[in-house]
């Protein structure tokens, strides 16, 4: 080991000691840590302040990034929370501006420089160009505790750089290997004379593919602008995107190549295991791709996520203050409605406080449903426990889409959605939560075939339903153009309830009494008790008027308190509408409807049975019962009398002990009239029984 290793280690260790116990937790009085300012700085100190961030924050909350890459949709996001962690937290900032100090505070943990070319920019789709050399520089870098710079801008800061650097692979053990440290070397491939950005671009990311991925976090990848929570977990990263939000073909194939090739290796890497994609995507349907190889995604176009995931909270229970006891509710002759918020899979409306509407005085003046991304709680338990700890009881609180994330359960591979139940069955209890919202982003034809894997409109029912009652969910909401509209359906598995193309998904609210006027006229369709889905909206700051990317679904707490009281002004039915949580809701649709509670309670079975389908004979359906006496993967299949199977009504899917009961239409499956076998396996055992088809 050289001279320069010893130092920087000794370094290094002493001043984690001196800043492990400067900032021990906020169980202290005082909780010390830096405020970099970086308002108005370049895209390269921006670049490199994130990396410093990454690196200082792995284990413990040391950097906190001001104005360095906030939210675009709340633009007092970071100084919020700064204000939040000096109240809540009890920390004192030490404030620095400028990127030399900013290295020389830090400059113990900074092994020394990863050099790039600043004049090497690219954009995958017109107002996006980053520093696509200086990202993998990042990227590097934060392999090995260095941050990215200009060969220039080394010199100036006195930071070590060499032409390339021995890698090696702390998670699971591949091999160690070099790896280049000046990324604006003539030599490199990428560099070749006379290729565009974009081909050398796609050649350095090829390349990472082969030799850095392998180096990087097994179960995290990042996709966009690199940010310090990417380096702060070693994620491997790149920076593609299509350029249209919906057409599946706007993604140009070499970049599908690479991201196929990404999957792949994190699919195998990963097993029975969800693993987890960060940052954002164009088309947004790409997420029912990425569901296919076992990936769940979650939007984080934002920094301090370093910060955020590394603050210290005290282990804690979480009860919302919405919760509802479903044996206490009653069922009255109203108009219930729920307006759900959207976007709440995304850190950008988790984080920056649901585009300000958190912070309204008005909060909490008339229910409204709040959805989370229960993943990103548990990245950041400080942040969890700031939004539970300051709802009201009219702040109901939702799972969004998934408790893993942006996911399709659905899609996954059969490993896959059994091994994510007692995950996802774990966030729900932990976070108090039995409502989920889920939903399929659009593929425009309906379905489509996209690289050999379906997308579609539409969820596989059994599939999702069945993964929704084992996690526990009380009532999964969703938009759907196949399921009838505003009715509770339990035929698949799990409770859910539909809303689609009434005017609900994110509806034109920019008049607040043309809105009000449309739910009226849905709830007036049928009689009281009625259960509406009323509206899921953008929730936005009550600044309405300079709230970035304006849109018609944009809805604030004033405005929504505006929209009820004209609801309620109506003198057919305005003095029955009573606006409820998605809690609340759940509860009273489940009594109303004489459902039983969610799975987590009743007698367990004391055997294995299947139950005689009933009706039998039948046509155009029938129902089939089973019992489990223990939890764990189900297999149910239909055969013919020649032995050949005809359908599969679950193929491996997790289920908890208790009663079950799975819907067959044989027609939607193209099957003739006669007799058929049903074969039930579970825990070991096999059942089989006979039904008739009547056709």
């Amino acid at each position: 080991m050289d001279r320069f290793s010893v130092l920087f280690s000794m370094n290094r260790l002493l001043l984690s000691v001196m800043l492990a116990l400067w900032t021990a937790a906020p169980l202290f009085a005082q909780y010390h840590a830096v405020l970099y300012n970086g308002t108005g700085s370049s895209a390269q100190d921006r670049l490199t302040a994130m990396a410093v961030a990454g690196i200082v924050n792995r284990d413990s909350a040391r950097l906190y990034l001001l104005n360095v890459y906030e939210p675009w949709s709340y633009s007092q996001t970071d100084e919020t929370w700064r204000d939040i962690y000096r109240s809540r937290g009890k920390v004192v900032f030490d404030s620095i501006a400028g990127i030399g100090n900013l290295i020389e505070r830090f400059r113990p943990f900074i092994a020394g420089a990863v050099t790039y070319d600043p004049a090497a920019t690219y954009g995958n789709f017109p107002g996006q160009n980053f520093l696509w050399q200086g990202e993998y520089a990042a990227l590097i870098g934060g392999l090995t505790s260095r941050v990215p710079l200009t060969a220039a801008a080394a010199v100036t800061h006195n930071l070590a750089s060499a032409d390339s650097l021995f890698v090696t692979d702390p998670f699971d053990g591949d091999s160690a290997r070099w790896l280049p440290a000046r990324m604006e070397s003539p030599s490199h491939p990428w560099n070749t004379a006379g290729l565009s950005a974009e081909q050398r671009y796609l050649t350095m990311l090829n390349w990472g593919a082969e030799c850095v991925l392998p180096l990087c976090n097994p179960s995290k990848m990042y996709i966009r602008e690199i940010t310090d929570f990417t380096l702060r977990h070693r994620m491997f990263q790149v920076n593609l995107t299509g350029n249209d939000d919906l057409k599946l073909d706007s993604m140009p194939a070499p970049k599908a190549d690479i991201l196929e090739k990404c999957l792949s290796f994190l699919r195998q890497r990963n097993g029975a295991s969800v693993f987890h994609l960060y940052g954002w995507i164009r088309p947004e349907p790409m997420t029912q791709w990425f569901a296919w190889f076992g990936a769940s995604f979650h939007e984080t176009l934002l920094g301090n996520l370093s910060w955020h995931s590394s603050f210290p909270a005290a282990p804690r229970s979480f009860v919302p203050a919405s919760a509802v006891d479903p044996d206490t509710v009653t069922v009255g002759e109203k108009y219930y409605i729920v307006f759900i918020g959207s976007e709440g899979d995304a850190s950008n409306w988790q984080f920056s406080f649901h585009s300000g509407a958190w912070l309204s005085p008005k909060r909490g003046a008339v229910p409204f449903t709040w959805g989370w991304n229960l993943h990103l709680f548990e990245e950041c338990p400080f942040v969890a426990g700031y939004y539970y700890d300051t709802a009201t009881p009219n702040d109901g609180f939702i799972s969004v889409t998934s408790p893993l994330g942006y996911a399709y359960p659905d899609l996954w591979p059969i490993d896959v959605r059994s091994g994510a139940v007692a995950p996802s069955r774990s966030l729900l209890e932990r976070y108090g939560l039995r409502t989920v919202y889920g939903y399929k982003h659009y593929e425009g034809k309906g379905t489509a075939t996209y690289r050999g894997k379906a997308i579609s409109n539409s969820f596989d029912f059994l599939k999702y339903g069945q993964f929704q009652q084992a996690v526990g969910a009380g009532t999964t909401f969703l938009y759907d153009p196949q399921l009838a509209l505003q009715t509770p359906l339990t035929m698949f598995g799990g409770l859910l309830f539909n809303h689609c193309d009434d005017g609900s998904f994110y509806g034109n609210v920019a008049n607040i009494s043309t809105a009000a006027s449309r739910i009226l006229a849905e709830l007036k369709k049928k009689p009281a008790p009625r259960f509406l889905l009323a509206g899921y909206q953008r929730m936005r700051q009550d600044d309405f008027g300079v709230r970035p990317d304006p849109s018609s679904s944009d809805l604030s707490m004033t405005r929504l308190e505006q929209v009820l009281s004209l609801m309620r002004n109506d003198t057919a039915i305005g003095s029955r509408i009573q606006a409820v949580t998605a809690e609340h809701f759940s509860a009273l649709l489940r009594r109303h409807h004489g459902i039983a509670g969610t799975g987590r309670k009743g007698p367990v079975p004391a055997s294995l049975s299947l139950s005689q389908n009933h009706p039998n004979p039948f046509n155009p359906a029938t129902v089939i019962r089973f019992s489990l006496p223990a939890g764990g993967p189900v297999v149910l299949d239909v055969y013919d009398l020649l032995g050949r199977r005809a359908a599969s009504l679950a193929e491996g899917d997790w289920f908890p002990s208790g009663e079950h009961a799975l819907r067959f239409e044989p027609e939607r499956r193209g099957l003739s009239g006669g007799v058929y076998l049903y074969r039930l396996t579970a825990g070991g055992e096999s059942v089989t029984r006979r039904m008739l088809y009547l056709r």
